[in-house]
């Protein structure tokens, strides 16, 4: 159990939200009975934390760890994250090849496409399996921060971000669907852990924002970003988060603990288990999950 200093009261109230969020999280004190689970460590079942922990009890390499969160994160847009995750462990088990760049350069695309759309990894089968392939001949051709963090294990945040977002000499993108605002920093945080990477500069990482996150961050009263599409909002959340982090000890798992990385999975399983809860199934009455609901605008 990972242990948070309580709050002071000399902190801003987004910096006693943000510790009270985290200590719930990383302490394993959060109350799920009533959405019908088990209270139970929600950083071990994050869905990415849960499959690669068992790929490394099977004895998997670290690289090959690395490797499967790489093309996995790829897929990860406005998906079931459970799903998703599940699905790509069952994929392994029966093609592993397919996380291996040297070999996906074998396959053709038209075989890929059908194996990541059978397997239900794929969602957009075209635009994923072509991305599936660009992304394996990036790691194999030239050197890159990219490639050097899977094959060697050290990193530093900000050149993994820019190399996401690099272009051949033709203007393709090198890492389609890993270069996005979301996906990128969310899988620069996976290097990390559960990737079990050295990654320098950890902390300049921001809270990787998809829906789930707004939603517990706009509820929660820690940024208001109502009226504004989700790609004007991010920045918003990010600097909301960033300040709110640095005014408090969050702790979290190593590599990325007291960081906005660490602080991503917190506020997405609350967008997800805690707000998702009360404004959907349980029809906008308030169901609290841990202390920081207390805070909640519902």
């Amino acid at each position: 159990m990972m242990e948070i200093p309580f709050a002071n009261s000399k902190m801003s109230s987004n910096a006693q939200i943000i510790e009270m969020l985290a200590s719930d999280f990383y302490g394993a004190k959060l109350n799920l009975s009533e959405r019908g689970i088990a209270s139970y460590d929600p950083w071990s079942q994050m869905p990415e934390v849960e499959v690669t922990k068992r790929m490394r009890a099977s004895g998997e390499s670290e690289r090959t760890v690395q490797l499967f969160l790489t093309f996995v994160s790829a897929m990860d847009r406005a998906r079931d994250a459970n799903s998703l995750w599940q699905s790509a462990a069952e994929l392994f088990m029966s093609h592993p090849e397919l996380f291996e760049p040297a070999e996906v350069e074998k396959i053709s695309l038209g075989t890929l496409k059908s194996l990541l759309r059978e397997s239900r990894v794929s969602q957009r089968h075209g635009p994923d399996s072509k991305a599936w392939h660009i992304i394996s001949a990036s790691l194999i051709i030239g050197d890159n921060p990219i490639r050097r963090v899977i094959d060697s294990g050290f990193g530093d945040a900000l050149e993994l971000l820019k190399s996401l977002r690099s272009r051949d000499q033709t203007g393709r993108s090198r890492f389609p669907l890993l270069r996005g605002p979301k996906i990128g920093p969310m899988w620069v945080r996976m290097m990390a852990n559960p990737g079990g990477a050295e990654i320098n500069c950890i902390e300049q990482i921001p809270v990787a924002v998809d829906v789930q996150v707004r939603r517990a961050v706009e509820n929660l009263g820690i940024a208001n970003t109502q009226g504004f599409n989700l790609r004007k909002a991010k920045p918003i959340i990010q600097e909301a988060c960033r300040e709110a982090v640095a005014e408090v000890n969050i702790g979290g798992p190593d590599r990325i603990a007291g960081t906005s990385a660490a602080l991503d999975p917190v506020l997405w399983f609350y967008g997800k288990y805690g707000c998702s809860y009360c404004e959907n199934e349980n029809s906008g009455r308030q169901a609290p999950i841990g202390k920081a609901c207390e805070h909640c605008k519902l």
